[in-house]
Protein backbone atom coordinates (compact mmCIF):
# COMPACT_ATOMS: atom_id res chain seq x y z
CA UNK A 1 0.00 0.00 0.00
CA UNK A 2 0.93 3.84 -0.77
CA UNK A 3 1.84 5.62 2.50
CA UNK A 4 -0.28 8.27 1.04
CA UNK A 5 -3.61 5.52 1.08
CA UNK A 6 -2.61 4.66 4.50
CA UNK A 7 -2.02 8.33 5.83
CA UNK A 8 -5.32 9.20 4.16
CA UNK A 9 -7.58 6.57 5.54
CA UNK A 10 -6.08 7.09 8.92
CA UNK A 11 -7.34 10.78 8.62
CA UNK A 12 -10.78 9.85 6.99
CA UNK A 13 -11.16 7.09 9.89
CA UNK A 14 -9.94 9.72 12.42
CA UNK A 15 -12.20 12.59 11.35
CA UNK A 16 -15.03 10.52 11.50
CA UNK A 17 -14.67 9.02 15.53
CA UNK A 18 -13.91 12.80 16.21
CA UNK A 19 -17.42 14.29 14.39
CA UNK A 20 -19.21 11.07 16.14
CA UNK A 21 -17.46 11.88 19.35
CA UNK A 22 -18.84 15.43 18.73
CA UNK A 23 -22.31 14.42 17.92
CA UNK A 24 -22.79 12.13 20.75
CA UNK A 25 -21.70 15.26 23.32
CA UNK A 26 -23.98 17.81 21.14
CA UNK A 27 -26.76 15.03 21.40
CA UNK A 28 -26.63 13.28 24.46
CA UNK A 29 -25.05 15.33 27.01
CA UNK A 30 -24.82 19.01 26.10
CA UNK A 31 -25.98 21.19 23.18
CA UNK A 32 -23.65 24.11 24.57
CA UNK A 33 -20.07 22.05 25.20
CA UNK A 34 -17.87 21.52 21.93
CA UNK A 35 -15.45 18.37 22.19
CA UNK A 36 -12.14 20.86 22.33
CA UNK A 37 -14.15 22.70 25.50
CA UNK A 38 -14.66 18.99 27.13
CA UNK A 39 -11.37 17.45 26.11
CA UNK A 40 -9.74 21.23 28.25
CA UNK A 41 -12.38 20.70 30.79
CA UNK A 42 -11.52 17.07 31.33
CA UNK A 43 -7.55 17.95 31.58
CA UNK A 44 -8.37 20.50 33.87
CA UNK A 45 -9.84 17.80 36.12
CA UNK A 46 -7.01 15.65 35.86
CA UNK A 47 -4.29 18.21 36.36
CA UNK A 48 -4.17 19.95 39.91
CA UNK A 49 -2.60 23.37 39.20
CA UNK A 50 -3.09 23.40 35.77
CA UNK A 51 -2.15 26.64 33.91
CA UNK A 52 -3.66 27.53 30.21
CA UNK A 53 -0.06 27.44 28.83
CA UNK A 54 0.31 23.80 29.91
CA UNK A 55 -2.81 23.16 28.25
CA UNK A 56 -1.70 24.85 24.71
CA UNK A 57 1.63 22.77 25.03
CA UNK A 58 -0.28 19.53 25.75
CA UNK A 59 -2.78 19.85 23.36
CA UNK A 60 -0.24 21.41 20.69
CA UNK A 61 -2.87 24.56 19.90
CA UNK A 62 -2.35 28.50 20.31
CA UNK A 63 -2.10 30.29 23.78
CA UNK A 64 -5.72 32.40 22.23
CA UNK A 65 -7.79 28.91 21.39
CA UNK A 66 -6.91 28.10 24.68
CA UNK A 67 -8.04 31.15 26.13
CA UNK A 68 -11.04 31.18 24.15
CA UNK A 69 -11.76 27.63 25.58
CA UNK A 70 -11.03 29.04 29.01
CA UNK A 71 -13.43 31.95 28.79
CA UNK A 72 -15.87 30.08 27.59
CA UNK A 73 -15.75 27.11 30.37
CA UNK A 74 -15.33 30.32 32.99
CA UNK A 75 -17.90 32.07 31.75
CA UNK A 76 -20.23 28.70 32.08
CA UNK A 77 -19.46 28.59 35.29
CA UNK A 78 -17.40 25.04 35.10
CA UNK A 79 -13.72 26.37 35.91
CA UNK A 80 -12.53 28.89 38.44
CA UNK A 81 -9.40 30.74 38.13
CA UNK A 82 -6.98 31.17 40.64
CA UNK A 83 -4.23 33.34 41.01
CA UNK A 84 -0.96 32.36 42.72
CA UNK A 85 -0.46 34.05 46.11
CA UNK A 86 3.53 33.99 45.73
CA UNK A 87 3.68 34.99 42.20
CA UNK A 88 0.17 36.83 41.01
CA UNK A 89 1.36 36.42 37.30
CA UNK A 90 0.57 32.88 37.49
CA UNK A 91 -3.38 31.59 37.27
CA UNK A 92 -4.44 28.15 37.87
CA UNK A 93 -7.37 26.37 36.77
CA UNK A 94 -9.77 24.35 38.48
CA UNK A 95 -13.01 22.79 37.94
CA UNK A 96 -15.99 23.55 39.84
CA UNK A 97 -18.42 20.97 41.06
CA UNK A 98 -20.62 21.68 38.08
CA UNK A 99 -17.71 21.05 35.59
CA UNK A 100 -16.87 17.88 37.49
CA UNK A 101 -20.67 16.87 37.65
CA UNK A 102 -20.38 17.43 33.79
CA UNK A 103 -17.15 15.46 33.24
CA UNK A 104 -18.68 12.94 35.17
CA UNK A 105 -21.66 12.35 33.32
CA UNK A 106 -20.35 13.33 29.77
CA UNK A 107 -17.35 10.78 30.66
CA UNK A 108 -20.38 7.81 31.07
CA UNK A 109 -22.73 8.63 28.07
CA UNK A 110 -19.51 8.72 26.03
CA UNK A 111 -18.07 5.58 27.28
CA UNK A 112 -21.49 3.96 26.79
CA UNK A 113 -21.53 5.29 23.68
CA UNK A 114 -18.24 4.15 22.53
CA UNK A 115 -18.58 1.11 24.90
CA UNK A 116 -21.42 0.02 22.27
CA UNK A 117 -19.03 0.28 19.12
CA UNK A 118 -16.47 -1.65 20.81
CA UNK A 119 -18.68 -4.73 21.33
CA UNK A 120 -18.13 -5.45 17.36
CA UNK A 121 -14.50 -6.04 18.64
CA UNK A 122 -12.94 -9.21 20.16
CA UNK A 123 -10.77 -8.34 22.98
CA UNK A 124 -7.90 -8.83 21.26
CA UNK A 125 -8.54 -6.82 18.29
CA UNK A 126 -9.26 -3.83 20.57
CA UNK A 127 -6.34 -4.59 22.64
CA UNK A 128 -4.11 -4.66 19.15
CA UNK A 129 -5.75 -1.39 18.24
CA UNK A 130 -5.33 0.65 21.14
CA UNK A 131 -1.33 -0.59 21.76
CA UNK A 132 -0.85 0.13 17.63
CA UNK A 133 -2.40 3.38 18.12
CA UNK A 134 -0.12 3.82 21.62
CA UNK A 135 2.85 3.36 19.93
CA UNK A 136 2.37 5.67 17.12
CA UNK A 137 1.72 8.43 19.46
CA UNK A 138 5.11 7.14 21.33
CA UNK A 139 6.97 7.38 18.19
CA UNK A 140 5.77 10.94 17.17
CA UNK A 141 6.10 12.21 21.03
CA UNK A 142 9.77 11.17 20.71
CA UNK A 143 11.19 12.32 17.21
Amino acid sequence: MELKDLINRHQNAMNTIYRNINIIIKEKVHSDITTDQFSTLQYIQNHEKCTSTEIAHSFGIGKSAVTAQINRLFDKGLIERVRDEKDRRNVYLHVTSKGAGLVDYTENEVYDAIGAHLAHFDDQEILTFIHSLEKLANVMDNE
